[in-house]
């Protein structure tokens, strides 16, 4: 069992070294829905009865990136790719992982991920696995949302945009201190 010193550490290390990239993160995220103005001049205006005019185009830009990519749906295709490999089977794999897709509803984790990846330049989703019944040791497999970004933190090692070279990562949440316990 991993122990929690490491994980504590780690995130204390990750948080360190991504800290400017989180900031500018929640920048983008309020800029992108209209807390355009610095808040010093928001404040200035205020006290001198000014309006503080916000012509928001960058909520238009990312959504219609969004757009497209929603026409377009990313999807996970399998591909028999040499003599040794089987088409028959990579075509059992496609319905599989179409039918996990379908399973977890993968378009809304898909749509999340990529409107944070949009806005703030990274987003996630994660894969998990679940038992079918209690008494039982089959799984299934579903893709899930990440609701915060902010939450994720990969091995600062990794050098992939896509983190696939990372040999950690930790995902935080927060809850009630007797939810832990228990």
């Amino acid at each position: 069992m991993p122990d929690p010193k490491d994980a504590v550490e780690f995130l204390r290390d990750t948080a360190e070294a991504e800290s400017s990239n989180r900031v500018d993160g929640l920048d983008d995220l309020r800029f992108r829905y209209g807390d355009q103005w610095p808040a010093e001049i928001q404040n200035s205006r205020t006290l001198q009865e000014r309006p503080c005019l916000t012509i928001n185009e960058v909520d238009a830009f990312c959504r219609q990136v969004e757009n497209q990519q929603r026409q377009q749906r990313p999807r996970i295709k399998v591909h028999a790719v040499d003599d040794i490999a089987d088409p028959k089977i990579a075509k059992v794999l496609s319905g599989l992982i179409r039918h996990i897709e379908v399973n977890s509803d993968a378009d809304n984790s898909y749509d999340l991920g990529f409107s944070f990846a949009t806005t703030i330049g990274w987003g996630y989703l994660r894969m998990r696995t679940a038992y079918t019944r209690d008494n039982s040791f089959d799984q299934d497999i579903y893709i899930d949302q990440v609701e915060n970004p902010f939450t994720v933190y990969f091995d600062r090692a990794s050098r992939l945009p896509d983190g696939s070279d990372a040999e950690k990562a930790l995902v935080t949440d927060l809850m009630r201190k007797k939810a832990f316990e228990k």
